[in-house]
């Protein structure tokens, strides 16, 4: 029995289709202009390299937002891209809000739906926005599925890759977000990297307050903030998480109060570093502990590069400045031919953000 025909539907007019809301808190960066200047040009694909917790996700967001600005008839799309599963669901989710015909049929390949809805030029011009992109493998490698196995329409002997469904076309650009290099590397152009760093004192200190609503919770020396910011590394995730966790509790705690008690121990800074607080702006599957971020960037140096792992576990017992080569050296001729793997490791941390 055929199946009945599918009823024609009205597409909707280009708009923003991304799980978040702006962030009115939302501080200007510098390098949200680079961020401009590359995902303009059309054709590109852009990366956004840096450690969990700096601040990439948010960036995206803000760019999304102000490309609706700037030109309300581009589409500007969001990929959960952690793995398959996530990822076959945003295309499942692109294709049902522009309508595309046929995605309902349960033998459908829907990531060539997808390719061949962005691919065609009289849809307009769109961004599509890949996020935490931090294990590629998925993407690049020949016959990997998502969750939905024989619905998605791959068949087991086809090995196409799931990058391939990634269009380059002159009307659309993509934007990813990762915390490896290696990772982006697979993906984009070493020149279109753009690593993301901590934010400077100025941008820090106006987030800070910015989340702390203008109230500064009984502290009345403006070096305390500064020198919270300074031991939070100037992290915006960690100043967002502090800030959180001042605010449910005054009025009987402080900035003072918080900062005392980093210092403290390395225990109470491990407890204020694993605060949990609900970040209506991050993926719902992403940890808002700016501690256990760091683990996540750490277990997957263990899973890629060990003899990297080890090396960071060397030096979390010295001081973070001034660590002498000699110390790292001897470690690493215990396992490489030459001295010269040492700088290769250390370039390799370089690239996770983590030296």
């Amino acid at each position: 029995m055929s199946r009945p025909a599918e009823r024609p539907e009205t597409p909707p007019n280009p708009s923003i289709v991304i799980p978040f809301s702006r962030d009115t808190d939302f501080v200007e960066r510098a390098i949200l202009d680079p961020i401009h200047q590359k995902c303009a040009v059309l054709g590109s694909r852009t990366a956004l390299v840096g450690l969990g917790g700096v601040g990439k996700s948010q960036l995206a967001i803000e760019y999304a937002y102000r490309t609706r600005d700037r030109s309300p008839e581009t589409w500007v799309f969001w990929v959960h891209a952690s793995n398959a599963a996530r990822f076959e669901q945003s295309f499942r989710d692109i294709a049902n809000y522009v309508k595309i015909s046929g995605r309902q049929n349960p033998q459908a390949d829907i990531f060539q739906l997808v390719h061949d809805w962005l691919r065609d030029d009289k849809k307009g011009k769109w961004v599509l926005i890949l996020d935490n992109v931090d294990d590629a493998s998925f993407l690049v490698e020949a016959g990997r599925t998502g969750q939905y196995g024989q619905t998605s329409g791959i068949e087991s002997g086809n090995l196409r890759s799931l990058v391939s469904y990634l269009p380059q076309c002159s009307h659309g650009s993509i934007l990813i977000t990762t915390r490896s290099e290696d990772e982006a590397l697979n993906l984009v152009e070493q020149s279109n990297i753009i690593t993301v760093e901590p934010m400077s004192s100025q941008d820090a200190l106006a987030l800070f307050e910015n989340k702390l609503r203008g109230d500064d919770n009984g502290s009345d020396d403006g070096n305390v903030a500064t020198e919270l910011l300074v031991a939070l590394e100037l992290m915006p995730l960690a100043i967002v998480q502090a800030a959180a966790y001042i605010l449910r509790r005054k009025p009987r705690y402080s900035v003072r109060d918080y900062l005392q008690g980093f210092r403290e121990s390395d225990r109470k800074r491990t407890s204020l570093l694993d605060y949990n607080g609900k970040q209506l702006r991050r993926d719902t599957e992403a940890t808002n502990s700016i501690i256990v971020t760091w683990q996540i960037s750490f277990d997957h140096i263990c899973k890629i590069r060990p003899s990297a792992a080890d090396l960071l576990s060397l030096m979390s017992f010295f001081d973070h400045q001034g660590i002498p080569d000699t110390l790292l050296q001897n470690r690493s001729e215990q396992n490489y031919a030459s001295a010269s793997a040492l700088y290769i490791l250390v370039e390799k941390l370089h690239l996770f953000g983590s030296v």
